[in-house]
């Protein structure tokens, strides 16, 4: 990949340059162009401007297509001033788009306009915090090949073009990129979902549009984080553990009956038996509460009711209204 040699030229430590590699191989055809149209707004001095480029991606827009000032007009006109097309045919397309520069800074680049950030580069990496630079805000990434591109390019899902009033985003810009109207009319060759318990996304779906689908359902269920659940990715991640979940269609499933799944954070262990113990109507003497193995009872009890210990030994997690031991859980 030219753009990663480029890159690899820059001063950077072996931990940077690794943090690149890796994202870069799933760089999508849009975040490409806000990537090319970033390093010709402002050249990168070295690894930490371009990551900081990734970390703030979502800051830039595109305008697509509108790889002129007409076309740019054109795209304003349409999507953003929204008024019916055959009022095109009376304004000076060239100049709206020569205007909308004017208020939106940005660059042209292939078949699009990216507008920078209002707020100007953000530095969200500072050197030191390379392990909270995360690429988080995805669902699925597909990589399609056509007869244009048969080495393939890569889909970003969600995808928000119709919640975005139209504006096409990054399914409009791969199919254009690949020279196809649809996904089926592609083939799929490599696939990855941000849930680890998801599986081989590549040997559960025959058709690429399904794919794609279940991929955009996962990423607004993410988006939403339970209409804002407390706790959302955690209880989640832990209902899947807890159905050993081995499939996209599993895990969407899970995600719309989590109500049905409690967690109890290792952290929390002594509060969730002292709350049981007031529940069961039992006040420890103070002498004996000092010897008291809160989180060692709380344990137990949480495993006689169902509950299962996550991998990384952080919470338990487990159903609620279960019955286990003729235990009710309630």
């Amino acid at each position: 990949m030219k753009t990663f040699e480029a890159l690899n030229r820059l001063p950077s430590t072996p931990q940077e340059m690794m943090w690149l590699r890796e994202r870069m191989e799933t760089l999508s055809v849009k975040e490409s162009l806000i990537l090319s149209a970033a390093l010709m707004g402002k050249p990168a001095c070295d690894a930490r401007d371009v990551i900081n480029i990734f970390q703030t991606m979502s800051d830039y827009e595109v305008c697509y297509p509108a790889g002129s000032y007409e076309a740019l007009g054109r795209f304003c006109l349409y999507y953003d001033a929204q008024l019916p097309q055959e009022l095109g045919d009376y304004i000076d397309l060239e100049q709206l788009g020569k205007n909308y520069e004017d208020e939106h800074p940005g660059v042209f680049i292939g078949n699009c306009y990216v507008e920078y950030s209002y707020q100007g580069p953000a530095t969200r990496y500072d050197g030191t915090n390379l392990a909270a630079c995360v690429d988080d805000g995805w669902s699925v990434k597909v990589k399609l090949a056509s007869e244009r591109c048969p080495d393939g390019v890569w889909l970003r899902l969600p995808d928000y073009e119709d919640a975005n009033d139209g504006r096409p985003d990054e399914m409009r810009i791969t199919l254009d990129e690949l020279g196809v109207k649809g996904v089926d009319e592609c083939t799929l060759l490599e696939a990855r979902c941000i849930l680890p318990d998801a599986g081989d996304l590549t040997e559960q779906y025959d058709r690429a549009s399904d794919l794609v689908y279940d991929g955009q359902n996962l990423g607004f269920v993410l988006d939403e984080r339970g209409q804002g659940m407390q706790n959302f990715m955690e209880l989640y991640a832990g209902a899947l553990e807890y159905e050993d979940c081995r499939t996209l269609a599993e895990a969407l499933d899970i995600a719309e009956s989590l109500n049905r799944y409690e967690i109890i954070p290792d952290v929390s262990l002594r509060e969730y038996a002292e709350q049981e113990l007031k529940k069961q109507g039992v006040a420890l003497p103070e002498s004996v509460a000092a010897s008291f193995h809160y989180e060692e009872y709380a344990a137990a009890l949480l495993e006689r009711r169902g509950f299962l210990l996550t991998r990384d030994d952080s919470a338990y997690v487990g159903k609620v209204g279960q019955t286990f031991f003729g235990m009710t859980m309630t």
